[in-house]
């Protein structure tokens, strides 16, 4: 599949699957506007509480900032909010170096750990750290040395337990684990400022500049062609080989713009019988975007 957005946009006959051999196309009716502006921009109901917040700040013009090693939020496309739409952009304001660790943890050690801690007792920094590798699982693996670990970047002013080495084992629910915490690499920290951008009034408004900026007319189809459209309107279409009226196709999309595309492929809004399809069409390997 394509690296982009797919999952998110394209019909559920194509979602899931890996990138098709010789390609693929995919066309589903947009019957209103409200079709049309759904498929293309995102929402903010349903993100992950923090990024939420995050939009719903930049939304509310408050340019906020966040840090990290990329942007916590970056996505071309508008996203919906109270009926309007709204474009999300960032800008790098500062940046800095900060170590990232590597957080190890053995839930079976040879021998007990020389000082422990119950988890409880830790600081915060310390816990989210160990984020999911406590509690342990049912189950605990029979092997040598670390089990698990994961990477974490503490913050400048952290408080920590863990990073001097002060206690080595953590205590939790009557079982004892071995951690280890040991700097990996230094990164850049990025502090991201966020602004938004008012682009529509309402579905019909996004939909409208959609169509006026990507909508083309597919006609004058060859037999071949029409076979192939039909089909993908019905259940999608997968070729067992890339054919002359397959690859004719292919150059009749690219002769457009896209909605978003890339070097697998892309989304194109079309005309074809009267009625406005959106498209997913995925390239055969040997057709360079």
């Amino acid at each position: 599949m394509r690296r982009r957005s797919l999952l998110a946009s394209v019909p559920l006959a194509l979602a899931g699957c890996a990138h098709p051999t010789n390609g693929a196309l995919s066309m589903g009716e947009m019957t209103t506007d409200a079709a049309i502006a759904d498929r293309y921009a995102g929402e903010t109901e349903g993100l992950p509480p923090e990024r939420k917040a995050l939009l719903d700040a930049a939304i509310a013009d408050e340019v906020p900032t966040r840090e990290g090693t990329r942007p916590p939020y970056d996505r071309d496309r508008p996203v919906e909010y109270e009926g309007a739409y709204y474009q999300i952009s960032h800008e790098i304001v500062d940046s800095h170096t900060e170590t990232l660790y590597d957080v190890r943890i053995d839930y079976d050690p040879a021998e007990p750990p020389s000082s422990v801690i119950d988890y409880g007792d830790l600081p915060a920094a310390d816990k989210n750290a160990l984020g999911d590798l406590i509690p342990g699982p049912d189950d605990v693996p029979d092997n040598e040395g670390v089990d698990m670990g994961r990477t974490y970047r503490y913050p400048a002013d952290a408080e920590s337990v863990l990073l001097d080495g002060e206690y080595d084992g953590v205590r939790d629910g009557g079982q004892t684990y071995r951690v280890v915490v040991e700097a990996n690499r230094e990164v850049t920290v990025n502090t991201y400022e966020y602004s938004a951008e008012r682009v529509a009034d309402s579905p019909a408004d996004l939909a409208q500049q959609l169509r006026d900026r990507y909508l083309f007319t597919l006609s004058g189809l060859s037999e071949a062609e029409r076979g192939i459209v039909e089909t993908a309107i019905e259940e999608s279409y997968f070729p067992d080989e890339t054919t002359d009226a397959f690859q004719s196709l292919i150059d009749r999309f690219r002769a457009h713009d896209a909605l978003d595309g890339d070097e697998y492929g892309g989304d194109w809004l079309v005309r074809y019988d009267g009625t406005v399809y959106w498209v997913d069409l995925q390239y055969p390997p040997d057709v360079s975007a």
